[in-house]
């Protein structure tokens, strides 16, 4: 009969997945050090959903793409503009 091959995957999860010094990576997770950011609590945040003909939504991508941004950051960026702008 045929032998059953050795596995190559890494260990099962939970198993050795716990990092070395729990608080270091609590602190690091996202590669951030600057204590002063940390106390800062997250705004709300609201959805806004809007219907746009197709040529505009491709000129949206193409522009967000050419600026390295994704469309969503690209709109948030315009409508802090045009916010700051009226201000």
């Amino acid at each position: 009969m045929s032998q059953k091959k050795p596995s190559r995957l890494s260990t099962k999860p939970g198993k050795n997945t716990q990092p070395k010094n729990p608080d270091s990576w609590v602190e690091n997770r996202n590669g951030n050090n600057d204590i002063s950011n940390q106390s800062e609590v997250p705004e709300k945040t609201k959805r806004i959903t809007f219907e746009v003909p197709e040529k505009q939504h491709q000129a949206t991508k193409i522009l967000a793409a050419q600026k390295g941004m994704t469309i969503k950051e690209l709109m948030q960026s315009l409508l802090v503009t045009e916010l700051n702008r009226n201000q």
